[in-house]
């Protein structure tokens, strides 16, 4: 046990100046006792490390700063351990009962350590890195005149208890807010994948409709396509839904939220006047409830036949609206037909015009022809010849003139 006690010097779990009987210590012993002995050193660094986790998150919470003082404790440890193995030959036995190292070198390094066994963290320890100028570093060790010193500033038994409750506690806190924020956020996934399952269903059966409505039966048949007002009237259908069903929602959740606050007023009424809640609150609350889902089940079962009675019409009115896209372009047609019946019928109106006016033309052209042949006399020879050649000027003239009012006539269509 004296050997166990004396074997070196340990700052944290790094072992300094191991003594060579601790060596002959562990070559005297057997198999099984090596074996128990490596189980003891694992057990003791599990607990040391379950030991500095706590003390490390009380500190986080405690005292931030001093986790940086520790963590430049255990670097001026790490160099020690660099610098003693050199010394480890004249190195003396550290005791249980604690001592005092000081390093020293042209820049006066110190480091002082308490150990209660082999491997316990320090209590105190302070140093300074040695410079590249380091020549010699002497140990001193002072084994029964500061120990009074450090025995006092170690952490109590009372105390690492208080620390591990308040750290459970901490923790237990943390999970228990832990809890509460993932049965929040499932709630809020599992509420958004109905809200998408409910979407997708109501896509799909949209889809249908449109292509049974719109895409099946809305096609013209005598266009092949399919009619701008069917489409326009099969949107604003589907937006009329989505009113009612938004309208519908809206007054659920106001319902929901008048019982809510209806309830808060109720929790705070009685925490005002001291009163607590009882078993008998809850089964009047359990009836409340099965009386509110008889409601929404009649509610909903009557809205499904109201649903239905919406269907049924809705099917009649789109058939009789069908009939009446059928009249309205049979109406259209014969309209377009009229229009242009009226238009040939003015058109004929100024042919009859213009053929009037030619009649007359040719009567009075008649006239002429008949009063000449009745007064006509035999003239000479060369009246006669005068006589046909103005006859022949006059006929390329009236054919001139013919042929520019057909002109004109086919102009005047053309522009029409």
């Amino acid at each position: 046990m004296s050997r166990q006690q004396d074997s070196g010097f340990s700052i944290g779990p790094l072992v300094l100046t191991p003594k060579q009987d601790e060596f002959c210590y562990y070559e005297d012993m057997t198999e099984t006792e090596l074996r128990q002995v490596l189980e003891n050193i694992i057990y003791s660094n599990l607990l040391l490390r379950l030991e500095n986790d706590i003390f490390e998150r009380y500190l986080a919470r405690r005292n931030p700063e001093s986790l940086q003082t520790i963590a430049q404790i255990l670097e001026t440890a790490k160099r020690v351990q660099k610098i003693a193995p050199q010394h480890s030959r004249t190195s003396p036995v550290i005791s249980t009962s604690g001592s005092l190292v000081n390093v020293r070198d042209k820049d006066s390094a110190s480091v002082t350590s308490v150990t209660p066994s082999r491997h316990v963290t320090p209590s105190l320890l302070t140093a300074r890195a040695p410079t590249e100028g380091t020549k010699s570093v002497r140990l001193q060790f002072h084994q029964l005149q500061l120990q009074p010193f450090f025995l006092n500033r170690r952490i109590t038994y009372m105390h690492r208890i208080e620390m591990v409750n308040t750290e459970i506690w901490e923790l237990q806190k943390k999970l228990e807010k832990f809890e509460q924020t993932f049965i929040k956020k499932k709630i809020y996934l599992r509420a958004q994948m109905e809200e998408n399952q409910i979407s997708i269903h109501a896509i799909l059966k949209t889809r249908e409709e449109f292509e049974e409505n719109v895409v099946q039966k809305g096609v013209d048949s005598i266009t092949g396509k399919i009619p701008a007002e069917k489409f326009i009237r099969f949107i604003e259908d589907s937006l009329k839904v989505v009113d009612i069903i938004t309208e519908q929602i809206r007054l659920k959740m106001a319902t929901i939220k008048c019982q809510i606050r209806k309830v808060k007023l109720q929790l705070k009424h009685r925490k005002e006047l001291g009163e607590a809640l009882r078993v008998i609150d809850f089964e009047q609350l359990n009836v409340e409830n099965q009386i509110c889902v008889q409601n929404i089940d009649e509610k909903n079962q009557s809205l499904l036949e109201m649903k239905r009675i919406v269907g049924r019409y809705n099917i009649i009115l789109s058939k009789y609206k069908e009939k009446m896209d059928g009249l309205m372009l049979t109406m259209n047609e014969i309209r377009n037909k009229i229009v242009s019946k009226k238009q040939e019928i003015v058109k004929l109106q100024s042919e009859q015009i213009a053929i009037k006016n030619e009649i007359e033309k040719e009567e009075n052209q008649l006239k002429s022809i008949m009063e000449l042949i009745n007064n006509f006399e035999v003239p000479s020879v060369i009246d006669s010849i005068k006589l046909r050649v103005k006859l022949q000027e006059l006929q390329r003239i009236h054919k001139r003139l013919s042929r520019q009012q057909e002109i004109q006539r086919i102009t005047l269509k053309s522009r029409k």
